[in-house]
């Protein structure tokens, strides 16, 4: 005579299964969320940084130049995400004037990993980017 019992046995896998899927979609969502606000910081900063390099470019001269990064920088949204930090280099045009030479501006913004999660993580990231811009040689 068979045992009628042994097929119906359905044992509590499932309930945990559901637990690790459930743990699975939080960290998940987390994770996105993470990547999400990291590129969104990128993006900013890219703006940021090809706007600068355009007010750079406009300027009549470094110092003016220097002065219209600080401008733009402090009038950008980076400010609410972190303490933006830039630097300008420029090439003179090959008569050594600054009309007709090249400007480029390097912006970079670093980040808490806790603002970027929206839950408690340690670290930081630091977003840089840097943007080229000719500047105009019949600038009056």
């Amino acid at each position: 005579m068979a045992d009628v019992n042994v097929d119906r046995d359905r044992g509590v896998a499932t309930p945990v299964e559901m637990m690790y899927l459930l743990i699975f979609c939080v960290v998940s969502v987390v994770f996105l969320g993470f990547l999400g606000r990291l590129h969104a910081a990128g993006v900013e900063v890219t703006n940021t940084a090809q706007a600068a390099a355009r007010a750079a470019s406009m300027a009549p001269n470094p110092a003016a130049a220097e002065v219209a990064i600080s401008d733009v920088v402090s009038e950008s949204s980076l400010s609410r995400r972190c303490s933006p930090r830039t630097i300008m280099t420029w090439v003179s045009s090959a008569t050594g004037a600054w009309q007709g030479g090249t400007v480029t501006v390097e912006v970079a913004c670093t980040v808490d990993n806790q603002t970027l999660t929206g839950v408690w993580s340690p670290g930081r990231r630091t977003v840089v980017m840097r943007d080229t811009q000719p500047v105009d040689r019949y600038q009056r």
